[in-house]
């Protein structure tokens, strides 16, 4: 009898035991997929994006990350943690398929050799250490490797933008399709390779191929380029050049116009009214460019350099801020940026400088999409424009409106050389355009696709931060989806306050942030201290009890 009782006790011992391994095996597996993270910050900027989810969750083969960072002082190991804990929740979402690797290459002369010549180097770092500061060599530095294609990140100084980095990299190695983006030149256009657009060429190489599209000889734009932006050109088009971006529509091409309304000389403020010849196409398309420039009462502000040796900020209403929502004192609001809008719905704020007015021109299968609108308080000016920003503005008593400034245009949509002769070649070419042409024939309709007009190009020119995201989220949207957007929206966020704060909110705002809210840390510290020494003494008291 005690035999059979050992094996019946034996035997349900080695069930439970099964049992409770099976739980803890599943508890294991679904706990990985269905952890709860709480991140409080507005913008959630600690949790990765459904964008990121997305693509992880259709991964269909592995993919390595391979981190590089030196051990090395506490300011490093601080971000090395943070890499590390956003690389721990991309593996989460990746079913397996992602492999991830910390290597430490400061020992490793052959490995430097070899990170050298991948692109991620060795920098220098400032550290601080026993009362003395000294300078060290280290790596921080991330390479995403799939199959036989890589991209790398080369310095990882802060994880803001980390997300959007990373998420890049992965879907550009994984993409079957190369993407390339076309900048039309030839008509003083932004140059995406010259000085000062440094920051827009490296935030489109990390998805796209970049590169200038000149159309002047009259040859077709190539059909591997995804997406032509023609970026503030300021000289007028010609025909046969409107007729190649013509054709690239309707061959399914999508395309970014950013044209500017006046020209203004390299660092002057007077302008004079801008001819690009781009007006009767765009018209056609289903947007009419305004002959004005929009001033409101929701603007930003304009910095200078007056005698050389003195800068000025002044309130300047041809600076308009798109607001995601205004407010007026009557209790009415009004929306900047339509929340349906993937490419501007998530962005609280975007300047436009010297902007002029966009309205719609009803066309049969085209739909058009407001992305960003002016408030409901502003108007409009006409040449000769005073632009001076010492000069009073003074908003018309009437006559003020909301006007749209940027534009999504989709649909199917008619060429406009239909029924026409192919434009002649203008340039110096010795092939003729009869050569050229003879077996060329007009495509009179698109295929469903893309466009994006915005009144001002000056926003790239004045090199603003809110400007060249905007311009990557149209770019991305219509040359990819919506994929990456959400990530990158998660930054764009104005804390400035609506109005000018007064001289005693100013105050009672310094008080709070330098005194009120350390005095409440520190009394807290020592009602804690307090409370502890209290409890010790009961303890000692009731123990010698």
């Amino acid at each position: 009898m005690s035999i059979k009782r050992s094996l019946l006790y034996s035997s349900n011992t080695l069930a439970l035991a099964v049992i409770v391994f099976v739980i803890l095996v599943l508890a294991n597996y679904f706990s990985k997929r269905s952890f709860v993270r709480f991140d409080l910050t507005e913008s959630k900027r600690y949790t990765i994006s459904k964008s990121t989810k997305k693509l992880l969750g259709q991964l269909d083969d592995i993919i390595r990350i391979e981190a590089y960072f030196s051990d090395a002082p506490d300011q490093i190991k601080l971000i090395k943690d943070e890499v590390q804990d956003m690389l721990d929740e991309y593996d989460a979402f990746a079913d397996g398929d992602l492999q991830i690797e910390f290597i430490n290459p400061s020992d490793d002369e052959d490995l430097k050799q070899r990170l050298r010549m991948k692109g991620i180097p060795e920098i220098q770092v400032q550290v601080r250490e026993k009362d003395k500061i000294e300078v060290r060599n280290a790596y921080m530095g991330l390479a995403v490797v799939y199959g036989d294609k890589q991209e790398v990140i080369p310095v990882i100084r802060e994880t803001t933008t980390l997300e959007y980095d990373l998420t890049s990299a992965i879907l550009k190695t994984t993409r079957k399709e190369a993407k390339t983006v076309g900048f039309l030149e030839g008509h003083d256009e932004v140059d995406v390779y010259g000085q000062g657009f440094e920051v827009l060429k490296r935030e489109l190489d990390k998805q796209y191929s970049v590169r200038k599209v000149d159309v002047s000889d009259g040859s077709a734009i190539d059909s591997d380029v995804s997406t032509l932006v023609i970026a503030g050109p300021q000289t007028p088009l010609q025909a046969r050049e409107k007729y190649e971006i013509d054709q690239y529509l309707m061959n399914g091409g999508k395309a970014v116009f950013l044209v500017d309304a006046v020209k203004m000389p390299q660092g002057s403020i007077q302008a004079t009214p801008l001819s690009t010849g781009l007006s009767d196409l765009l018209a056609h398309y289903g947007i009419q460019l305004g002959n004005n420039l929009v001033q409101d009462i929701s603007h930003d502000s304009l910095t200078y350099s007056q005698g050389g040796f003195m800068t000025i900020t002044r309130p300047y209403p041809y600076f308009i801020k798109i607001l995601k929502s205004y407010q007026y004192s009557a209790g009415e609001a009004s929306e900047g940026f339509p929340a349906e809008s993937v490419i501007t719905g998530r962005m609280d704020s975007l300047v436009l400088p010297w902007t002029s007015s966009l309205s719609v021109v009803a066309k049969e299968g085209v739909e058009v999409t407001n992305l960003a609108r002016t408030s409901t308080q502003a108007w409009t000016a006409q040449a000769p424009y005073s632009l001076d920003p010492t000069r009073m503005f003074t908003p018309p008593s009437s006559v003020k409106n909301a006007y749209p400034v940027a534009v999504l245009l989709s649909g199917e949509f008619a060429s406009f050389y239909e029924g026409q002769e192919i434009p002649e070649i203008t340039s110096d070419e010795d092939e003729t355009s009869d050569d050229k042409d003879k077996d060329r024939k007009t495509v009179n309709k698109s295929q469903p696709t893309q466009i994006v007009v915005v009144g001002t190009s000056q926003f790239l020119r004045q090199q603003r931060l809110d400007g060249i995201t905007f311009l990557q989220n149209s770019i991305d949207y219509i040359t990819l989806g919506s994929e990456l957007i959400g990530i990158r929206s998660k930054r764009i966020s104005d804390r400035t306050f609506k109005e000018d704060p007064n001289a005693f909110t100013r105050l009672a705002i310094k008080i709070l942030c330098i005194g009120v809210i350390p005095l409440m840390v520190a009394l807290f510290g020592l009602f804690r201290y307090f409370f502890r020494m209290r409890a010790k003494r009961m303890v000692e008291t009731y123990g010698r009890v």
